[in-house]
């Protein structure tokens, strides 16, 4: 078999790594990995005749000639290239987790840096222990700073990232109840989020902290830490300007500097519960160097995609789109900032969060109980885990977003601000497309 040295350097003559043999491109190398459905075994020969330069497998019948690099587990050798190739740059790696709002936080650092360095950040939500060795594997000579979004289930993951992707800067959005199932509660989650604390900490690095959260503070005693928020203490001072449904923000570097001389800053991000994720990225653009009126354009020039916190108008409607992932912290902010935007009329589509665990059925009675007091002008739950309370509510409850789907066209609205929010399981981007492309 062939050792993590020669095989960095076959990736140095052909710097493109695959594991989907659809999407092969001339000269890269295959890795096959498997899953519980598959195994990337079976197409590494095809991957070779779409034009790889060279397939890692870790099936000895696969390995039929030298083009087949034969190891003793795929995945783990993307894991050891990646770490390899991370260990070949000395450029600052930040690494970025959290219950709520780390990918958002992750796109807003990146929209910030990128007015003054050359950054490699994470791709869409690819975070987990696949997604980062990938990016690393992304890095070239021409990057100044890389952002690395680390996600988890289960204890340790945020640990073995960190070895793979060895950040020497880390960041914690917040800690609440999201894919506590794994974890063992809430407790498990703070425990698996402040591994990347502990690994910064070794390394003798520096942690972006959000001073109001008082387990974060906790632990993060004994690091040297960059802090933002709202206290007179923090190196970097945030608020919201009340503006309309948008947020409008201000900071400042200095407990001395008067309100009035700071700059009121626009963004495309809807939410209070934002500010932490904009203050996040503010902290970091100067902690870099960059100015204010470039972290300002950053700031402004940000738009949310991809269901995460999107704002669009829908005939006379408008749709807060956040799709992407939920969990009762989330589900709960995104509630609270519906009932403050501007508008009489609010309705609600709700998909089940997964992954709570043993208390799934209590944080879903909860939030039939909440929004049952608000007032909203139509309500629709989907998923299994709301469909129980069918009967116990006045609401609409649908099995699945397709059966949702069939049931809009006949009951279209107007003049509304609509929350779509829910696990990424439920689909509800169909329920968001349908009303987008003039269903409404």
């Amino acid at each position: 078999m062939m050792d993590i040295n020669s095989i960095y350097s076959l990736f140095l003559k052909h710097p493109a790594i695959c594991t989907d043999s659809r999407k092969v491109t001339p000269g890269c190398v295959y890795v096959a990995l498997k899953g519980d459905s598959f195994d990337g075994n079976a197409f590494a020969k095809a991957s070779i005749e779409a034009g790889a330069a060279y397939a890692i497998v870790d099936d000895a019948k696969v390995a039929t000639d030298e083009r087949f690099i034969l190891v003793g587990n795929g995945l783990r050798t993307l894991q050891q290239l990646a770490r390899e190739h991370r260990d070949h740059f000395s450029i600052p790696v930040i690494g970025v987790t959290g219950s709520n709002g780390k990918t958002t936080t992750k796109e807003l650092m990146n929209a910030v840096l990128s007015q003054r360095f050359n950054v490699l950040a994470t791709k869409g939500n690819l975070n987990n222990h696949i997604g980062v060795p990938l990016t690393l594997l992304g890095l070239t000579g021409v990057h100044d700073i890389a952002i690395i979004e680390m996600g988890a289930s289960h204890p340790k993951d945020i640990e073995e990232l960190c070895d793979i992707a060895d950040p020497d800067y880390g960041l914690i959005t917040n800690v609440g109840k999201a894919h506590m199932e794994g974890m063992g509660g809430l407790d498990g989650v703070l425990r698996t989020k402040t591994e990347l604390y502990r690994h910064v900490a070794a390394r003798g690095g520096t942690l972006f902290l959000h001073s109001s959260d008082d387990n974060l503070l906790k632990a993060a005693q004994g690091v040297r830490t960059v802090s933002y928020g709202a206290l007179p203490t923090d190196d970097v001072i945030g608020r919201i300007v009340p503006n309309g449904n948008f947020v409008v923000v201000q900071w400042r570097r200095s407990i001395e500097l008067n309100w009035d001389l700071v700059p009121m800053v626009p963004t495309h991000l809807t939410g209070t519960y934002n500010l932490p994720n904009i203050m996040a990225a503010v902290a970091v653009g100067v902690h870099f160097g960059l100015t204010d009126i470039e972290i300002a354009r950053g700031l402004t020039g940000f738009e949310p995609s991809n269901s995460r916190s999107e704002v669009r108008r829908a005939g006379t409607n408008l749709l807060i789109l956040d799709a992407y992932n939920a969990n009762p912290s989330s589900m709960e902010v995104a509630i609270n900032n519906l009932m403050s935007m501007d508008g009489q009329r609010k309705s609600v589509i709700l998909g089940e969060m997964l992954e709570v665990g043993p208390t799934s059925a209590d944080e879903h009675l909860a939030i039939c109980q909440r929004i049952a007091t608000l007032g909203l002008t139509t309500v629709c739950l989907v998923g299994r885990e709301f469909f129980a309370f069918k009967g116990d509510f006045p609401f609409n409850f649908f099995e699945n977003v397709d059966s949702l789907v069939q049931w809009l066209p006949s009951h279209r609205s107007q003049d509304e601000v609509v929350l779509i929010k829910g696990s990424r399981g439920n689909h509800l981007e169909k329920a968001g497309e349908w009303l987008l492309n003039g269903g409404i």
